[in-house]
């Protein structure tokens, strides 16, 4: 599987800051980049998706490592050529931290 991780990401996180005002404001900062193998959804879990209008989902397959233990789907997103996705869900695989597999969805502008 390796071999096929060819794809490029960024792994953003969000945190908040304050402004000259003292405003909140969600700011999101590259925090991880990283290659990955990076598929359309495919078979029943395409359909299902076409069923909620999702069809711009992707799945992304990441090596595991201490960078991406944490993450979820609240305060991490993916940069995919040049595209925002929300990760939607996060799966250490079979719990062997070898691979995380994670489901992520176009963000529409």
């Amino acid at each position: 599987m390796i071999e096929l991780m060819r794809e490029r990401i960024t792994i953003q996180k969000s945190s908040t800051q304050k402004d000259k005002n003292g405003n909140h404001m969600l700011v999101w900062e590259d925090y991880y980049k990283c290659f990955s193998y990076a598929n359309n959804l495919s078979g029943k879990e395409y359909w299902e998706a076409k069923q909620v209008n999702a069809e711009t989902e992707l799945d992304f397959i990441i090596r595991y490592c201490s960078e991406v233990s944490g993450l979820d789907t609240e305060h991490y997103r993916i940069v995919f050529r040049g595209r925002l996705y929300n990760i939607t869900f996060v799966d250490n695989v079979q719990y062997k931290n070898k691979s995380v597999r994670i489901r992520a969805a176009l963000i529409k502008r």
